[in-house]
């Protein structure tokens, strides 16, 4: 296992929970830059490390936070059908990179980001909300948050260099 897998799980945890859970963008959206640990980690790495890091980092959110969970279910699915994202962002051919930032087809890295943030912000406000009479604001806030989510990854993306 890398120190720097330890370093930017840390890293995540701590700016989503001082900065990012406190910004409320027009009153309510709050950037989930925590899932670009599913970006860095590498794709031919050890899944059950993933999946262990995934229930590790929404448990984390959800105690710092205090919220009830919907963090950790979530982010642990995520990580459960990550493998099905990338073979769905990136085909299922030998070209399939070994990371993220070793692939140079743009599409596709955009793709796997949206399906990505989707599948989470989806699930997590399915979650958070519960009800089949929030299913607009459900909507809502998945569609707004994944926007706002995908502008930061992009420009906390554009810091790093093109191969790892």
């Amino acid at each position: 296992m890398k120190p720097s897998y330890i370093i930017s799980f840390l890293l995540l945890v701590l700016l989503q929970v001082v900065l990012f859970n406190h910004l409320h963008l027009f009153g309510a959206i709050n950037p989930m830059l925590y899932l670009l640990f599913f970006v860095f980690y590498r794709f031919e790495s050890d899944q059950t490390l993933l999946i262990a890091f995934s229930f590790l980092l929404g448990f984390s959110i959800d105690f710092l936070s205090q919220t009830g969970g919907a963090h950790t279910i979530a982010t642990l699915t995520t990580g459960f059908l990550r493998p099905l994202l990338i073979r769905n962002a990136f085909g299922i051919t030998v070209e399939t990179p070994q990371s993220f930032f070793s692939d140079s087809r743009i599409l596709n890295k955009v793709f796997f980001l949206i399906l990505l943030v989707f599948v989470h912000h989806l699930l997590y406000f399915i979650l958070a909300y519960f009800s089949w009479e929030s299913l607009i604001l459900i909507l809502k806030n998945t569609f707004l948050t994944l926007i706002f989510s995908l502008l930061l990854m992009g420009v906390t993306l554009s810091f790093y260099p093109g191969k790892k």
